[in-house]
């Protein structure tokens, strides 16, 4: 087994604790670890240095830890998402790999910021935070909904195939900050298709001092009834956790539009393929529908 396998079958099969990956010789020892707090690995750190870095939902910092009745310092790299433990084990595997002769093990611990500030900007912020202003469409657009219904859910957090789910109706929420046009960006096959009946609410939205900010929202959610510690859990899951600055960012709604995404909406799904059926060897389709010209509500 090799090292990533041996950690994607940690990550899967630890509870609480920690345990030796056996794929590393002695020389360059590192281990599992798993708690309450998330999932990830650890390398013994016999520095005087502290570390404490942040990105979206993954951390490298240093701490003591009593394992085996011994207490050392450690570099932990962890992720707190349990949802992508596949996806991290990749990372973790890179982390701890000692290379040739040891010489990638000996860089780590020589500069860790270094290994770190190359993955965050490989990596991309993109990838793990959505812009302020979608994630503020979409909580306006939940407030929205949850006031008549309580039921339903923000499927969004999760990476879900629609961005809130009702029992009997599902929802997808696009946002735009620029001023004229409304074209939106289909990514996927089963973004526009549900067994449900499916609404598409479109806002419009640019910054400004007098706006509402992601804060402004999670408190306005919570006055109607949202469950303060599951809008916080939600917020950290899109990498903005509790104190960031960019939750204070603000921006105005300049338009809010409401369509039904029934068969008169221009879409691509299995059904616009012959026998309903994706060609084999098509894994997404991407397309950009305009919006103008169909029909819509206010709201």
């Amino acid at each position: 087994m090799g090292i990533l396998e041996e950690i994607r079958e940690c990550f899967a099969s630890t509870q609480n604790g920690a345990r030796d990956i056996k794929s590393l010789t002695s020389e360059y020892p590192a281990m599992v670890i798993r708690s309450n707090e998330g999932y990830g690995v650890a390398i013994v750190f016999d520095d005087e240095r502290d570390i404490s870095e942040k990105f979206a939902n993954s951390n490298l910092y240093t701490q003591k830890l009593a394992i085996g009745g011994k207490e050392k310092k450690y570099l932990i790299l962890r992720c707190a998402l349990d949802s992508l433990r596949y996806e991290f084990a990749t990372v973790c595997a890179q982390f701890i790999e000692p290379g040739i002769n040891g010489i990638d093990r000996k860089n780590l611990l020589a500069d860790p910021l270094a290994w770190w500030k190359q993955w965050r900007e490989l990596l991309g912020n993109a990838i793990f935070q959505r812009k302020p202003y979608s994630v503020i469409a979409e909580m306006i657009v939940l407030d929205e909904l949850y006031i008549h219904d309580n039921t339903i859910e923000w499927s969004a957090v999760h990476a879900g195939s629609h961005d809130i789910e009702g029992n009997q109706d599902s929802y997808e929420v696009k946002s735009t900050i620029k001023r004229y046009g409304a074209t939106i960006t289909i990514a996927g096959q089963h973004q526009l298709q549900s067994l449900k009946r499916l609404q598409l609410y479109f806002c419009r939205l640019e910054q400004s001092k007098i706006g509402v900010s992601i804060n402004d929202m999670k408190d306005k959610l919570v006055s109607d009834g949202y469950d303060k510690e599951k809008i916080e859990q939600q917020l950290y899951q899109l990498g903005y956790e509790y104190g960031s600055s960019v939750r204070e960012e603000k921006y105005k709604v300049l338009e809010k539009r409401k369509y039904e995404v029934d068969d008169k909406f221009p879409k691509i799904t299995k059904s616009s393929f012959k026998n309903d059926h994706i060609p084999e060897s098509v894994i997404q389709i991407t397309y950009t529908i305009d919006l103008d010209g169909l029909e819509y509500t206010v709201w």
